[in-house]
C-alpha cells in the first residue's frame, strides 16, 4: 500500500488504520464484508470492525445492516472536499477564539510577561518526535486528547510507560472503541465524541496541538499559555465519560 497516500489521508483526520481501510474499500469498488476486506486490507481483523465504524461516523463509509454487515466507501472527491471544508471552518473558529483570548491577555495587569513562541511542526514523523520529547520531559502530569489509539505508535507507548514508571499521572481522553484497552494499562482513560486532533499538555509547562492529527502541529513552552490550554483540557476531561475500570 502506498505509504504516502496513507500519510495524505491522515492529514484529513484519519488514523493509519482508518486510512488503510478506506483505501482498501475504495480499491474494492463495491460493498464488502469485514471478512472480505480483511483479505485485502493491512489492518488486523480484530481491529477492522471498530475502524470501519469510526470511518462511518466520520462520513467516509456507509453501512448496510444485515448479517453480515456490509461497508462501502463514499466517493473520495466529495468526502475529502467536505472534510477540508470542515477543517477550514474549525481552523478559522480556533483562530478567532485564540486571537480574542490573546488580545485579552495583552491587557491584563500585574502579570509577568513571558515571551511566547509558537513553533509550527509539519509532517507525521516530526509531530510524533515532538510528542516523544514532551512525554520524556514530563515530571508530574500528562493530559492528552486523541481520537483513537492507532495514532499513538509503539515509540509513544514506550515513552508513556516510562513516564508512568517515573510516577507521572497520565490522563487521556479518547473516542470510544475497542482499541482503548492498551491505553488503559498506562493511563486513566475517559471517552467522549468528536475529538478532531491530538492535544497534549505536560506539567502545565509545554503544549503540543495537532488539529490536523499528526500531520501538522504547533508546539509552545510558555507556561502561561500552557496553563490556559491545560485548564481547557481539564474541563473537557471532567465532561468526558468515566470508564468503569477508572471509577
Amino acid at each position: 500500500m502506498d505509504s504516502n497516500l496513507v500519510k495524505d489521508l491522515q492529514t484529513f483526520g484519519l488514523s493509519e488504520y482508518e486510512s488503510k481501510a478506506y483505501t482498501a474499500l475504495v480499491s474494492a469498488g463495491t460493498t464488502s464484508t469485514v471478512t472480505e476486506l480483511s483479505q485485502i486490507c493491512d489492518v488486523p481483523r480484530s481491529n477492522l470492525y471498530s475502524v470501519l465504524e469510526r470511518l462511518n461516523r466520520k462520513g467516509f463509509v456507509e453501512t448496510q445492516g444485515g448479517r453480515p454487515q456490509l461497508f462501502k466507501a463514499l466517493g473520495p472527491k466529495e468526502v475529502l472536499r467536505e472534510v477540508e471544508k470542515e477543517k477550514r471552518k474549525e481552523l478559522e473558529e480556533a483562530r478567532e477564539n485564540a486571537m480574542e483570548k490573546l488580545e485579552k491577555l495583552k491587557g491584563e495587569e500585574n502579570m509577568e510577561t513571558v515571551p511566547a513562541l509558537v513553533w509550527g511542526i509539519k509532517g507525521y514523523d516530526s509531530v510524533i518526535r515532538k510528542m516523544k520529547e514532551i512525554i520524556n520531559r514530563s515530571k508530574k502530569s500528562i493530559l492528552m486528547n486523541t481520537p483513537d489509539a492507532d495514532i499513538l505508535n509503539e515509540e509513544i507507548y514506550e515513552e508513556l510507560e516510562k513516564a508512568k514508571e517515573r510516577g507521572v499521572k497520565i490522563k487521556i481522553s479518547i473516542e470510544e472503541g475497542e482499541d482503548i484497552e492498551k491505553i488503559k494499562k498506562i493511563a486513566l482513560v475517559r471517552t467522549r465524541d468528536r475529538i478532531h486532533g491530538i492535544d497534549i499538555v505536560s506539567d502545565g509547562d509545554e503544549v503540543l496541538l495537532a488539529p490536523q492529527l499528526p500531520a501538522v502541529g504547533a508546539w509552545l513552552d510558555n507556561s502561561q499559555m500552557a496553563l490556559h490550554v491545560k485548564n481547557f483540557l481539564e474541563v473537557l476531561w471532567k465532561d468526558s465519560k468515566i470508564l468503569k475500570e477508572n471509577r
